[in-house]
């Protein structure tokens, strides 16, 4: 459950995809955060992390948004606003990324995320808040290479695709063709090495 092995194969259509809060995904698309955290939620059965697919469109949540500016970091807050403005109707989503997964590792160090605040929005209370929150269940980064959509796509927001749950199908599939990487393959590697480098060290 380290680095995901093989070519990468960039997808003409893409259906299946990861939900993210916007200003995550936002995150993501613009190459200021290279990992997502995840504890349980899409976890299997024996409790080790499952990834559906490695190549995801992202799909972006509001839920609470106008609740959670502590959640991020004060040079951040302001993207609450402004992906809240970029919102289409209530019963339309758009679509403006995918991304392709290249790794997943368990966060044997937190307290490294702490000191590794250049390299994601959230801020320390969030930390502590996923850090300590069901302390049973491990805490995953999960490494995402992002692109960007060159022409991003709306959607009618389905039943299926409400619900705290991680993935869901689209009834259609988004084309994903000349999209544009966020990061060249040389810095998203070296941010992930040393990233990963980090979070895996043990605390002892």
């Amino acid at each position: 459950m380290n680095n995901f092995e093989g070519e990468i194969s960039n997808p003409e259509l893409l259906s299946d995809a990861l939900k993210e809060w916007s200003v995550t995904v936002r995150a993501l698309r613009e190459g200021r955060q290279v990992f997502l955290l995840r504890k349980g939620g899409i976890l299997d059965s024996e409790g080790v992390f499952d990834v559906r697919n490695r190549n995801v469109l992202l799909f972006p949540t509001y839920l609470h948004e106008d609740e959670q500016r502590e959640a991020l970091q004060p040079c951040y807050r302001q993207w609450l606003t402004e992906e809240s403005r970029r919102r289409p109707t209530s019963d339309m989503e758009r679509i403006s990324a995918w991304g392709h997964i290249t790794g997943v590792c368990e966060v044997k160090n937190p307290n490294a995320l702490y000191a590794l605040s250049s390299q994601h929005i959230f801020s320390d209370s969030f930390l502590k808040y996923r850090i300590e929150s069901a302390p049973e269940k491990p805490l995953y980064a999960l490494f995402i290479r992002a692109y960007e959509l060159a022409n991003p796509v709306e959607i009618p927001m389905e039943m299926d695709y409400y619900g705290c749950k991680s993935w869901i199908t689209l009834m259609e599939p988004v084309r994903t063709w000349e999209a544009s990487a966020a990061l060249s393959v040389r810095t998203y590697e070296e941010r992930v090495r040393v990233i990963r480098a980090r979070l895996t060290q043990s605390n002892n």
